[in-house]
């Protein structure tokens, strides 16, 4: 059995977060070098994956795009500045998907194929307009009641092509790694969660997934992995938000570390979610 992994990434800057929604923070801290952090890690272990950009940065990050690109990582949208589907009429949101693709295509010079929702937030209708806006495949799934943010995504009626991946007359779903724990799920694949729990906890939940699943996918953000102090909007924050804002970022880059390894001895191939559409296309 082929078992394949997408390590992606969400391309958006700390002030992005739902948690600043509102504050109006200073913009002028960036915690965007946690991106150069994870680039480092992907080229010590050969490995491609998927970053899902907000087009806003798109031009800010120009170069470092094109150059992601050229490794063989795919770029594919996040929206245009991380405003969440559900917040935002039908219409509203196909002028962003609209916008997205065409703001970052311009910028690589390559097809975007891909779409990820910000906080997940996506339901059918909304998967609709993904689909009409000529995208290839979305990853706005993610089976967990834990979190406010978060929609429902009902994708029945698609095909199985493996856990964690459907598709519908050429359009493919892929769903973020879930675990059940005592009746529910956890996710076995977040960056906050990765960075927040000890590894003692997360690496036997992680290998017990990845033992009965061909398809692990992580997600993470640049500040997560970025050394730099927290910005001074985060004091701003309510104590738990800001606990879970910064725990864990000075030891997350090992985590990852650990993670590739494990995910190397179990047989894993590290791979973009293009890719997986491309072979699930030649395998129909």
């Amino acid at each position: 059995m082929n078992r394949y992994a997408v390590l992606s990434m969400d391309v958006e800057d700390w002030y992005h977060l739902d948690y600043f929604s509102g504050l109006s923070p200073e913009r002028s801290s960036s915690l965007l070098d946690g991106l150069d952090v994870y680039l480092s890690l992907l080229e010590r272990h050969s490995i491609r994956t998927t970053f899902f950009v907000l087009s806003e940065l798109a031009e800010r990050l120009g170069g470092t795009l094109r150059a992601m690109a050229a490794a063989g990582h795919e770029i594919a949208s996040h929206g245009v500045a991380h405003k969440r589907p559900l917040k935002m009429t039908i219409d509203e949101f196909a002028d962003d998907l609209r916008q997205s693709r065409a703001t970052l295509e311009d910028v690589v010079q390559r097809s975007v194929e891909g779409f990820r929702a910000p906080c997940f937030s996506m339901d059918r209708p909304r998967l609709e307009e993904v689909r009409n806006a000529g995208y290839t495949y979305d990853s706005s799934r993610i089976d967990f009641t834990g979190h406010r943010l978060y929609g429902s995504l009902d994708v029945a009626d698609f095909d199985a092509v493996s856990p964690g991946h459907s598709v519908q007359q050429g359009f493919h779903e892929f769903e973020v790694s879930t675990l059940p724990v005592l009746g529910k799920r956890l996710p076995v694949s977040a960056g906050g969660y990765l960075r927040i729990a000890p590894w003692a906890i997360m690496r036997p939940l992680i290998q017990t997934y990845v033992r009965s699943s061909p398809l692990y996918v992580l997600y993470i953000h640049p500040f997560e992995l970025s050394p730099r102090p927290l910005p001074a909007a985060a004091a701003k924050l309510f104590f738990p938000q800001r606990l879970r804002f910064g725990l864990g970022r000075a030891g997350v880059a090992r985590k990852l570390e650990k993670l590739v390894r494990l995910l190397k001895h179990d047989g894993f191939s590290f791979v973009t979610f293009r890719d997986l559409c491309q072979q699930s296309m030649g395998q129909a």
